[in-house]
């Protein structure tokens, strides 16, 4: 008896359940809010998957306006595209 009424009085005078506590509440929102974070790179990320034929005609649109040059624009497309043979592509002007 001596002894429970020991260990009570010990976790009534000490800090160390709230420091517990406020800990553990903190661990709760670091993990909420890193998962909710992951979450919406996820969605991002797929959102920004972009078709690489589609990719390609932005690329395309922007070399006809200026803002690429022909080099820029075959070094992207076979970046975008690597399946397409170098040859094929380099007797071709877009």
């Amino acid at each position: 008896m001596l002894a429970r009424d020991t260990v009570r009085e010990f976790l009534n005078r000490s800090n160390f359940l709230p420091t517990i506590a406020v800990l553990l509440g903190i661990l709760v929102v670091v993990l909420v809010v890193s998962y909710r974070i992951r979450t919406r790179f996820w969605e991002n990320n797929s959102d920004n998957a972009a078709d690489p034929e589609e990719m390609l005609v932005r690329y395309e649109e922007m070399r006809r306006q200026g803002k690429l040059t022909d080099s820029e624009f075959r070094s992207i497309k076979n970046q975008i595209m690597p399946s397409r043979s170098h040859t094929a592509d380099s007797g071709r002007d877009d």
